[in-house]
């Protein structure tokens, strides 16, 4: 049975979170201290530290929120998996719905890179969607024409660079175009012809 957390800290906390994140739009997070953060948020550092042992703290909380509410949205279901190159992949339109619901995170951590191992935390979820999805079409008979070891590095660190692009350029796309255009470059490639067939 899980144990309710009381509305009030959940508030407080939300309350830190927020004065980080508006403090990393403008610094390095190296630079940033309690005391800021404590002001940012209105609320004194004793009550900072009723919560947090200290600002590393707070960001890997901030962190494993997200990763966890990602990491959960992109799991493959065996209902999902269809080689349908015509339609968005739902995988895809709920990795880009989450970015924009935590927007404002995301364009800090990923698109200006504010804590650089936090891009690898979320290539790691990536490539294990990634890899999840090679073995339902190993399971079905496919043959990788080239090392699967290789074509989950290629696929995974495009895709990464895609979702980085579309937040540094203010998400210019809804979820469901972009979610179309990784599933169309998954399965029919970007061309409309493909050249080296000619």
């Amino acid at each position: 049975m899980s144990t309710k957390v009381d509305p009030r800290v959940q508030r407080t906390k939300a309350m830190f979170q927020e004065a980080l994140l508006a403090l990393l739009e403008e610094k390095d997070y190296k630079k940033i201290t309690v005391r800021e953060i404590s002001e940012r948020s209105r609320l004194n550092r004793a009550t900072f530290y009723l919560h947090y042992y200290d600002k590393e703290q707070l960001l890997e909380q901030l962190m494993d929120e997200a990763l966890a509410d990602l990491r959960k949205s992109v799991q493959v279901n065996d209902y999902e998996y269809k080689y349908d190159s015509d339609n968005p992949h739902p995988i895809f339109v709920r990795l880009f719905e989450k970015m924009i619901e935590r927007n404002q995170f995301y364009q800090i951590m990923l698109a200006h890179e504010k804590v650089p191992y936090f891009i690898d935390s979320v290539k790691r979820i990536i490539e294990t969607f990634v890899r999840e999805g090679a073995q339902y079409m190993i399971n079905d008979q496919h043959i990788f024409k080239v090392p699967m070891e290789i074509s989950i590095a290629y696929i995974t660190s495009a895709y990464l660079g895609v979702i980085i692009w579309w937040l540094k350029n203010d998400m210019p796309h809804t979820p469901t175009y972009m979610a179309k255009q990784l599933t169309t470059m998954s399965t029919v490639g970007p061309m409309v012809d493909n050249p080296y067939l000619r």
